[in-house]
């Protein structure tokens, strides 16, 4: 017993060893590493070139521009309405989303049943008898022939006749009126939409033209906004805007229509835009961001290029692997572009990546 004992601590204590060494040989590899990374930052101290992303100075059409709120909104927002008396047996939860087609509500009408069972009844009988009347005229039109009856005879059941055949038109009439009635009973999506509010419940006895439910047209919004009267050169058919979101999201529009007429106390112009996303809800508050002027061409970098401080705007070009400081002024925006006058041209190429930790005639490296 006490031999295995002293055999164990043996080995845990080998086993020590061995962990120490490992530790060690770690302590050895982080050695390493700092050594390598302080000698690569000795090298960039000693004048080694910086890493850089670069792009191109650009010729971008701008024009100043004005953001004014708006709304989005729905184009189609229609009351479904009772198209027959019944009782509701069914209807969807505000928010549902409805495919075209598909139900909404259900009514039952506790007399169709017996109503339908009606109409097919004249309609069996109207067809018995015109059977009958038609079947008539044949033989009386053999005994007319042989001369064993008067004329006056065949020419009463052709009367009759045709009085049946009228009569059996109207009957299946009023039964596939009231066949067009039943369906009715079921309430279906005329477009794919929401329900926004219900107007009765389940229980509720409704007559015709009674409301059911507002229902909303789906992916069909458009930004409806006030443009002052003082920019009605800006507002023309299928003209590209952009709106933004609260959250800073820009969308493309396109004017729609508008009313070419400034109305009430501010003068304003009101403008539909149609929208090409569908990330947007309806009633959702927007900014439009309209053109004050005609678009013009103009020099413009993207806004990571500048570098801003005190005593002024400047962007880093790239001449030879250096970075060669431009001083610039800034001007319209447009989306991540933004205007600047200065020694620029369209092409040259600009540093918007570590344009913060070079200095003028630093050596640069471009890198993708």
């Amino acid at each position: 017993m006490h031999r295995l004992e002293t055999n164990n601590r043996v080995i845990g204590f080998s086993q020590y060893i061995k962990k120490s060494f490992a530790f060690i040989g770690s302590l050895k590899s982080v050695n390493f590493i700092l050594l390598v990374m302080i000698s690569q930052f000795s090298l960039a101290q000693q004048g080694g070139p910086s890493p850089v992303k670069v792009a191109t100075v650009e010729l971008v059409k701008m024009s100043p521009v004005r953001k004014i709120p708006a709304t989005v909104q729905a184009k189609v927002v229609a009351t479904i309405k009772a198209e027959s008396k019944g009782v509701v047996n069914a209807l969807l939860d505000v928010g549902s989303f409805v495919k075209k087609g598909e139900t909404i509500a259900e009514l039952t009408d506790t007399q169709s049943e017996l109503r339908s069972q009606e109409l097919q009844d004249a309609v069996k009988s109207s067809k018995a008898r015109y059977e009958f009347l038609k079947a008539e005229k044949s033989r009386l039109m053999d005994l007319v022939a042989k001369n064993l009856i008067s004329k006056t005879e065949l020419e009463q059941n052709q009367s009759d006749f045709l009085s049946a055949k009228s009569e059996l038109a109207q009957s299946q009439s009023r039964l596939n009126q009231y066949k067009d009635q039943i369906t009715k009973l079921t309430v279906i999506a005329p477009y794919d939409g929401y329900i926004l509010q219900q107007f009765t419940q389940v229980g509720a006895l409704l007559n015709l033209g009674d409301s059911i439910v507002e229902f909303m047209q789906a992916d069909n919004l458009d930004v409806t906004v006030f443009i002052p009267l003082k920019y009605k050169a800006q507002i023309k058919n299928q003209a590209q805007w952009k709106i933004q979101t609260i959250q800073g999201h820009q969308y493309d529009a396109v004017i729609s229509k508008f009313t070419p007429a400034a109305v009430g106390q501010s003068h304003t112009v009101e403008v539909h835009l149609d929208l090409t996303s569908v990330n947007l809800w309806s009633g959702e508050p927007v900014d439009v961001i309209v053109p004050t002027q005609t678009p013009r061409e103009v020099l413009a970098v993207p806004r990571d290029a500048l570098v801003i401080r005190r005593n002024g705007i400047y962007v880093y070009t790239v001449v030879d692997s250096k970075a060669i400081k431009v001083d610039v002024k800034t001007g319209m925006a447009s989306g991540d572009m933004i205007e600047v006058t200065g020694d620029l041209k369209v092409g040259q190429t600009i540093i918007i990546r570590g344009n913060e930790r070079i200095r003028p005639g630093s050596d640069v490296n471009v890198i993708n």
